[in-house]
């Protein structure tokens, strides 16, 4: 059997399956209306269908009824009136002007506060000395870097241990921002090793200390 041969023989079946399709689903529905019950619901809904009809037509009647013979209508009675004479409009008086509230108050004589100036530390100097020799472990830090700038470093400083932490760092001026990285090489840079101070003895807690890094 050829391929033509073949496609005719498929759109026979599938012709005749349609019709068989048809066919049962005929005898379906004819099936289903010989039921009791669907024979009862039709019947219902026939008197339903019927009811509705009649209660329109009972409305239409009475429409129509009331319609034929519409009321007279009124005419409405238009009364002449005598005209108005103007009347004159009374001037508003213009209420009084008040004057401005004025109020001063005596100036009183501030006491002035100023607190004792606070001397740096002695090991001030000891320590940017250090962070200065600290100047070519922080260039490499920068390496790659197209142009100069400076930072300012700020920390939390153990004048006894020399530890420093709490580290801030803001570029200052037109520097650009530090990458990671950087930051991190800075911050060990300036932390490790800790720093040697000559603190004396009372001064055991760490002083927040700022200095200005130029690269």
């Amino acid at each position: 059997m050829n391929p033509r041969e073949l496609r005719q023989a498929m759109r026979q079946r599938r012709s005749e399956l349609r019709q068989q399709m048809r066919l049962a689903g005929r005898q379906a529905r004819e099936r289903l209306e010989q039921l009791p019950a669907v024979r009862r619901e039709r019947t219902r809904r026939r008197l339903r269908r019927a009811v509705g009809i009649a209660i329109l037509v009972l409305l239409a009647s009475f429409l129509d009824c009331e319609c034929s013979h519409p009321p007279p209508a009124e005419v409405p009675k238009v009364e002449a009136k005598a005209p108005e004479e103007p009347q004159a409009k009374r001037p508003v008086p213009t209420p009084p002007r008040r004057p401005p509230l004025r109020g001063q108050i005596a100036s009183q004589d501030r006491t002035s506060y100023r607190g004792a100036d606070r001397a740096s530390p002695d090991w001030i100097d000891e320590f940017r000395l250090q962070v200065a020799a600290r100047s070519p472990r922080l260039a490499q830090c920068f390496t790659g870097s197209d142009r100069p700038g400076s930072l300012r470093w700020t920390a939390s400083v153990n004048p006894r241990s020399g530890a420093a932490s709490d580290h801030e760092l803001e570029p200052v001026g037109a520097s650009a921002e530090l990458r990671p990285e950087q930051r991190d090489c800075v911050v060990r840079a300036l932390s490790n090793p800790p720093y040697r101070l000559t603190a004396p003895q009372e001064e055991s807690l760490p002083q927040r200390v700022g200095l200005v890094i130029e690269f």
